[in-house]
């Protein structure tokens, strides 16, 4: 059973690798790849100095700081987003177009992105309008209350303004089966969060006011993106999700339609001819290929990769902050 489970293995690893050669052959020769076609590319743009007049970044999947990869992988790469709205910069379009489909992600990356899009509107003057898709939830709102315009469906997930922590407490089911863990530590935190045992109160306390902390933080950037007053944010801010028609209603987003309606949205902002489309950010060969991959995860992948971005530990059982 392991070696017919290595062979299936292997033939998959041999599959993706000749698909991935096939991809760069067919580049290497496809008339798309031209040095006239190329120069259309935003990155290409911007060496040649000619500014696409639109640009549209996709958002999709749970936002983390790493950039997603291997078979089955699904994701906004936090790193990824930074830089391609960074590049930007080099010649800056009249707007950038987010599309965003995103239940949230961790709070730095979500953080990252949306500064990277202010210093791109506050530098360089350039619009940006947020179209969501099915959903645009927590850190994925974070991002598009960055935008001028917010375009949301009339069916869209939105809102979930809050922060989450979650652990797990593994002590009454290893008493169970006679599992007792052993830990040996310099800090008197420095196992706090373990699975092990139950948090104390003064650690519960320390969580709490991690949370508090990122809370505020995300308060204050979705008022400022917003241009509202905090307190008006608040009562919205207690983690609900809202439909785009209700999120309408309460002002979180400022219209509602499809993606067509964004783009129009959009033109309209920048003074752009109706008959101009949006250009893709640019991306690399192999995030287009786990792309192309992910696109084809079922509902039970992308659900165990959001519950482990909750409940997973980033260096020393540290709980990674989720905006989710």
């Amino acid at each position: 059973m392991r070696f017919e489970r290595l062979v299936a293995f292997l033939l998959v690893v041999a599959c993706g690798a000749a698909a991935m050669g096939a991809w760069r052959l067919r580049g290497e020769s496809s008339p798309s790849t031209t040095p006239v076609a190329r120069a259309k590319s935003p990155l290409a743009r911007a060496l040649a100095a000619d500014a696409p007049e639109m640009v549209v970044l996709s958002v999709d999947g749970m936002i983390l700081e790493a950039e997603p990869g291997g078979f089955g992988a699904s994701g906004a790469g936090g790193r990824f987003l930074v830089e391609a709205v960074r590049k930007l910069r080099e010649a800056p379009p009249k707007v950038l177009l987010l599309r965003i489909n995103s239940p949230g992600g961790t709070a730095a990356a979500s953080q990252a992105v949306y500064d990277e899009i202010l210093r791109l509107k506050k530098d360089k003057g350039v619009k940006v309008v947020a179209s969501m898709g099915d959903v645009c939830a927590s850190g994925g709102y974070l991002i598009a209350s960055a935008a001028d315009r917010i375009v949301a469906n009339p069916a869209t997930m939105t809102g979930s303004i809050g922060v989450i922590m979650q652990l797990m407490n593994y002590e009454g089911l290893f008493g169970k089966i006679g599992v007792k863990g052993l830990t040996i530590k310099a800090g008197k935190f420095k196992d706090m969060g373990s699975a092990e045992r139950a948090i104390t109160r003064e650690e519960r306390q320390i969580f709490q006011a991690m949370v508090d902390d990122i809370y505020d933080l995300f308060l204050n950037s979705v008022a400022l993106g917003r241009k509202w007053d905090v307190a008006k944010l608040r009562p919205l801010a207690e983690g609900r999700i809202y439909t785009g028609r209700q999120a309408l209603k309460v002002g979180l987003v400022d219209a509602l339609g499809n993606f067509e309606v964004a783009k129009s949205e959009a033109r309209r902002l920048g003074g752009i001819a109706s008959d101009v489309e949006p250009e893709e950010a640019a991306e690399d060969e192999w995030q287009k290929f786990f792309k192309m991959i992910s696109a084809g995860s079922d509902p039970v992948t992308a659900l165990a990769g959001r519950r482990q971005a909750l409940m997973s530990a980033a260096y020393d059982r540290v709980p990674l902050m989720v905006m989710d």
